[in-house]
């Protein structure tokens, strides 16, 4: 594999353990997308800081080359696990298949933080019904 692209997928990495999450921070379950998608109208949101404990969802976008898994634990952390066919890979490039973060909700908002190599990342995903959305990618549950 490329060098470079895998010092991308680290940094990516890095960035996406916030996505949730949801929540990358998470693409497609059993087929991950990173295409775009139409988001619902607007509806009360189902997800809050009690029911998303133990939840994970995958993250894939076009910047990543694999779908990363994000859990969301009680006491607000969130870790994103690269898959295990690409752990050795990660653990050579950016020392770690594993990135903790932190996790919140604000209302219709789920807020994660990562920091990394010294820079925090924060992001905020959109809570729409049971749908969660980092921009117009849906991250999809996956458990």
């Amino acid at each position: 594999m490329n060098k470079k692209l895998l010092i991308g997928f680290g940094v990516v990495l890095a960035v996406l353990v916030i996505l949730p999450i949801a929540g990358q921070l998470a693409g497609g379950m059993g087929g991950a997308s990173s295409q775009p998608v139409e988001k619902p109208p607007p509806e009360p949101p189902k997800w809050n800081s009690s029911n998303l404990v133990g939840t994970a969802w995958e993250v894939k976008t076009k910047d990543l080359p694999v779908a990363v898994t994000i859990t969301l634990n009680s006491g607000g952390q969130a870790v994103a696990t690269v898959p295990a066919m690409f752990a050795p890979i990660a653990r050579q490039m950016i020392g770690t298949d594993t990135l903790t973060g932190n996790w919140s909700v604000n209302g219709a908002k789920l807020i994660a933080s990562v920091e990394f190599q010294g820079k925090k990342n924060e992001i905020a995903c959109e809570i729409i019904g049971e749908r969660i959305f980092a921009g117009d990618l849906e991250i999809k549950r996956v458990r």
